[in-house]
């Protein structure tokens, strides 16, 4: 078993090495550029000849040819848009695989303090560098994860303060909108506040109002829990942290309208599976644990 001191050693050099691969990131991106670039130029040549100004012979005599570079020049901003789209969806994919790895703690594990441990150290480690590279890019991908991390473990003011206080980058945009709605939405379902849980996801967009979860909080809110019930039931998510909170949600919905048994399987199988998820505690009250 591996120990608390070597856990957290772990955890520090995983957090320095996704740092320390963004730190040449210009470099690595002007030569992916231009290695791109060459083989995008191959590439066009195989279908149009030979690029630059040449002599070609025909019929024994020499002719001067003026390469598609000149004849058709749009070739070439059409292989630098690509060249760039390419290479930029390379560094953001980089980027993405290695968070893909720390978010299996959460979706996967369930594990909401490991998660939230990761994501509090990579946002510290940070805060202490003079960023090289691309990775101030890792502190602005990181945010949205963190906040999440505080949510799932129920430490809601500490992510208020922090979207307000602390927050790096502007404070607009599509990843930022999504953050806020997400923290207002938790809240006003916590506080009971049905009117303003109800406004604020009619404003927030398809991403919330797609979703059963935020859609079955609506209906609870409402007290309408047999709609609650049949949208939960439909659902086919079966990532396990979304599972665990579904079953969260259908075991309290269960309980209201006199499902008691139902209810307890729910709530059995969020103790069971919830590891570190703050939800666990409420699925505990219900069943007297």
């Amino acid at each position: 078993m591996i120990s608390n001191e070597e856990r957290q050693k772990r955890m520090e050099e995983q957090i320095k090495k996704i740092y320390e691969k963004q730190k040449n990131g210009r470099i690595r991106m002007i030569r992916n550029v231009l290695l791109i670039y060459v083989a995008l130029i191959c590439i066009v040549s195989i279908f149009k000849g030979n690029p630059f100004p040449h002599q070609e012979t025909v019929l024994f005599f020499n002719v001067k040819q003026s390469g598609w570079i000149t004849t058709d020049s749009y070739h070439l901003w059409g292989c630098a848009v690509l060249d760039l789209i390419v290479v930029m969806l390379i560094e953001i994919c980089n980027i993405l695989r290695e968070f893909s790895k720390i978010d299996r703690v959460l979706s996967q594990e369930c594990d909401a303090e490991k998660y939230l441990e990761m994501l509090e150290g990579m946002i510290k480690y940070g805060k202490s560098l003079d960023y090289k590279g691309f990775q101030k890019n890792v502190v602005l991908m990181a945010q949205p994860k963190y906040i999440v991390a505080l949510i799932a473990n129920g430490e809601l003011q500490k992510a208020e303060e922090y979207t307000k206080n602390e927050w790096k980058g502007k404070k607009e945009g599509r990843s930022w909108q999504q953050v806020v709605t997400n923290l207002e939405l938790t809240k006003k379902y916590q506080e009971k506040d049905g009117a303003g849980y109800s406004d604020t996801l009619e404003k927030a967009g398809n991403v919330f109002q797609n979703n059963p979860l935020f859609m079955a909080k609506k209906f609870m809110l409402k007290e309408e829990d047999e709609a609650a019930i049949r949208l939960l039931e439909d659902d086919t998510e079966k990532l396990p942290y979304y599972e665990v909170t579904r079953r969260l949600l259908l075991g309290v919905c269960y309980y209201r309208v006199g499902k008691e048994q139902q209810g307890k399987e729910c709530m059995e199988y969020v103790i069971a599976h919830g590891n570190t998820l703050d939800c666990k505690k409420e699925a505990k009250k219900y069943i007297g644990m």
